[in-house]
């Protein structure tokens, strides 16, 4: 335990819902998946507590501009309910979806969390799990031939931009880019190009939380965790600490005891 150094909220894990896909195109459906997953048992199969709070925004914690809301309050272990609800209104015929995510023992695993959640609102998922960069190719690629993948994000620098652009900018769906939930509205890449272009920080703060929540209305995605790190060095390591940003360790400060 005294080795143990576990960081902040860091990467966002979270649900894509492919937008392009029949069923899919229906907000009602995009809502009721984000009632029905039950964060909980996503969080137990990733380590538990220790790895992460769950989450209900898009701009991470400790990232300037954030605001703190929750759109679809189901708590940790979902609203099978609402999500019922929801379904039967929008009137969709879903049939299996699959479901892309990578093959470690734990991406499986949280993968088997989301298909059994789905299957208390009579959703069928069929998992795909490949290796990391076949994971990579197939979100990301013009075809966008899955209908739900599992994933995480950090990003690259402290920033709103980093963690909304690359993932909801109607100019990142496929060639390569990660917004992997094909998500296009107009009306939140104006507000991204609004913020990108507002050079006082407060002002462009404003207009990111905004885009967080709009985007959030559109449920592209459903938010899982913020995840933390946890590592575990050696007894006679000293000064082994992890800043605020990004969530691992500082190792140019570590060194070693005597």
């Amino acid at each position: 335990q005294s080795r143990l150094v576990t960081s902040g909220p860091g990467a966002l894990s979270y649900l894509a819902m492919n937008n392009e896909r029949e069923g899919l195109k229906d907000l009602r459906v995009r809502q009721a998946i984000n009632y029905a997953i039950d964060k909980n048992t996503y969080r137990i199969a990733g380590g538990g507590e220790i790895s992460g709070d769950y989450a209900t925004t898009l701009i991470t914690p400790g990232i300037p501009g954030r605001v703190d809301y929750d759109l679809y309050p189901a708590g940790p272990e979902g609203d099978v309910e609402k999500a019922k609800s929801l379904l039967a209104e929008s009137g969709a015929d879903l049939g299996p979806l699959t479901l892309l995510t990578k093959n470690s023992a734990t991406d499986v695993a949280q993968a088997e969390a989301i298909q059994q959640a789905l299957a208390r609102v009579d959703i069928t998922v069929e998992i795909r799990s490949v290796d990391t960069n076949t994971f990579s190719a197939d979100a990301t690629n013009d075809e966008g031939d899955y209908d739900l993948a599992l994933t995480s994000w950090q990003p690259d620098y402290p920033s709103p931009f980093g963690n909304i652009q690359p993932l909801f900018d109607s100019s990142q769906i496929g060639g390569g880019n990660y917004n992997i939930s094909r998500y296009s509205n107009p009306e939140v890449d104006d507000l991204i190009q609004q913020a990108t272009g507002t050079v006082d920080a407060a002002a462009a703060e404003k207009i990111w939380a905004e885009a967080d929540k709009r985007i959030m209305e559109d449920a592209p995605i459903v938010p899982l965790t913020y995840n933390r790190n946890s590592f575990l060095h050696g007894s006679n390591v000293e000064n082994f600490i992890i800043g605020e940003f990004p969530a691992y360790p500082v190792y140019f400060k570590a060194s070693l005891k005597g």
